[in-house]
């Protein structure tokens, strides 16, 4: 092999592998980011956020959803049921219900894209108890689709 097609093949693939990086980092935007205020701690999955600033973020709408805080600072990464209907006569958010002494996330409803996505249901005994504990509370989520 000559010089001149050694050093060609070589910035040939140096281009192939620089354009392979950059498409990869342009559609590592996620599909769904939305971003909420704690104002108590909750329980999300095995995840336990104190009160604060948070975003979650779907990669892909039947992914994990990823919880950071406002600095960017990793806190969990939950998997959810999704669902094909969202509460379409309610906003986005999340819904939060008490268990004994904590609040707990239960669904995530994402009314921009007509999901909710589940991730702690109800059991067949709280159900029954739905009319004598607290109700369900929303904490509101602003929505961003990419």
């Amino acid at each position: 092999m000559t010089k001149i097609s050694s050093s060609f093949l070589k910035l040939a693939v140096a281009a192939a592998i620089a354009l392979c990086v950059s498409v990869t980092t342009a559609s590592a935007q996620p599909a769904l980011e939305g971003s909420f205020t704690l104002p108590y701690q909750v329980h999300w999955g095995n995840a336990v956020l104190n009160p604060g600033v948070y975003t979650v973020t779907f990669d892909t709408m039947r992914g994990p959803a990823i919880v950071r805080t406002s600095t960017g600072q990793g806190r969990a990464i939950l998997m959810p049921v999704p669902t094909n209907k969202s509460m379409k006569d309610q906003p986005s958010a999340l819904i939060v219900s008490r268990i004994e002494n904590r609040r707990v996330v239960r669904y995530l409803n994402v009314r921009e894209v007509g999901l909710s996505f589940v991730y702690q249901p109800f059991t067949e005994s709280e159900r029954k108890l739905v009319g004598s504990v607290d109700k369900p509370e929303a904490v509101a989520i602003l929505m961003a689709q990419k």
